[in-house]
């Protein structure tokens, strides 16, 4: 015996049909196993592996029908090729073995000539089915490292690109608050206002991937103020109108700065620097919109801006109690502000203040949020105004 040779399995109760199926295949090249019933077979079959079944049907302690669906139930038998022996009065037989598994049939009494042509073409398709089997699970196997090593890939990727967007939007937030620093705001301020105009978004109904974007993007509204000079800047008195004509620029500048990117997050803060100052009356600047005409986040950033800028302690003026500056804020609904949006930013003044609280300026920040209302200044109409305009 070789170690190529076929195995066949012969699963037969008579001895004289064993050996006569041993003479005929004796110049096969084959190596037979025999089984008296489904039993021993299933013990033979435990211990050496089979590349072909033939099988009886009617055999005493475990026939061939319950062997064969025993047999097809482990894994590693399911193709291998099972030819049933049996008479031609058996039809019920025969068509009870086809649906438990068997391959083929032959026809008792078994003659030579048919015999070695079955097990011929049934140990041929055999080898074809371990061949394909053998080349599956060399697929699966390519196919699971080529998956795993284009998963590692992807996350190597993820993190780069979150390295970038990340480094992207620190570049952002730091030129932003250049840009800030120059007119005495703090990275405090740029914190409050986003989250301001993020908790105003939420209220409007906008999906958490855009409240997250305006989160970053209101911080940009004042990135324009680069262009704009020091000196008109923190200038300690009223602007002139060619000062002033100067800082309206800003809006613009911030614009053309941001303009022309394919990200999201670039667009959205083009739209806030340009439009946070325009009006609802339609007096603001610098394209002198009105209404609705005013891009829904410009006129979010707007109302977070000043709101901030109000409650907050500048060289100019304190800090101004949250009573007094939702009555000022509220005097400038329709005209400054859109109205419906004031409203839904002012419902929930606790928010408000816990932003507040949460991004202070530092140990020695004036708490207005604790609404000391005796000990603040009280502004008049006009004061509002003066602020409102001083914060430009």
């Amino acid at each position: 015996m070789t170690a190529t040779q076929p195995t066949i399995l012969l699963v037969e109760e008579e001895q004289s049909v064993r050996s006569s199926v041993e003479n005929l295949l004796r110049d096969e090249g084959l190596h037979l196993l025999e089984a008296t019933n489904g039993k021993e077979a299933l013990k033979v079959i435990a211990n050496s592996a089979a590349d072909l079944v033939l099988l009886d049907l009617h055999m005493p302690q475990m026939d061939g029908l319950v062997f064969l669906e025993r047999f097809r139930r482990f894994h590693n038998n399911w193709i291998t090729p099972v030819c049933v022996m049996a008479n031609a009065s058996e039809e019920g037989g025969r068509r009870r073995a086809a649906d438990l598994g068997a391959d083929d049939f032959i026809q008792k009494p078994i003659e030579g000539v048919e015999l070695r042509t079955r097990i011929r073409s049934l140990l041929r398709i055999g080898h074809y089915q371990k061949e394909l089997r053998t080349l599956n699970t060399q697929l699966e196997r390519h196919v699971q490292e080529r998956t795993n090593a284009l998963s590692a890939n992807m996350n190597k990727l993820e993190a780069a690109h979150q390295e970038i967007d990340l480094a992207h939007r620190e570049t952002v937030l730091r030129l932003t608050l250049a840009a800030e620093m120059q007119d005495e705001c703090t990275s405090a301020h740029l914190e409050r206002m986003s989250h301001y105009s993020a908790l105003l978004a939420e209220k409007c109904g906008w999906s958490a991937e855009n409240v997250a974007l305006l989160t970053e993007a209101a911080k940009m509204h004042d990135i324009g103020k680069l262009g704009i000079p020091h000196q008109v800047l923190n200038k300690a008195g009223k602007l002139d109108e060619e000062e002033f004509a100067v800082m309206q620029q800003h809006p613009e500048i911030g614009a053309r700065v941001l303009a022309g990117s394919k990200s999201k997050l670039l667009q959205m803060g083009a739209t806030v620097a340009l439009t946070h100052h325009e009006r609802f009356d339609g007096t603001g600047y610098p394209q002198g919109l009105a209404a609705k005409s005013i891009p829904q986040v410009g006129r979010i950033v707007a109302i977070a801006d000043v709101f901030d800028a109000l409650m907050t302690r500048r060289s100019h003026k304190s800090a101004w109690s949250l009573k007094s500056t939702v009555a000022a804020m509220k005097r400038e609904a329709g005209r400054h502000f859109d109205p419906d949006l004031l409203t839904l930013f002012l419902e929930d003044t606790r928010a408000l203040v816990e932003i507040h609280t949460r991004f202070a300026e530092d140990s020695t920040w004036e708490h207005s949020t604790s609404i000391p209302m005796g000990k603040q200044i009280v502004p008049d109409t006009a004061d509002v105004k003066g602020v409102v305009a001083r914060f430009r």
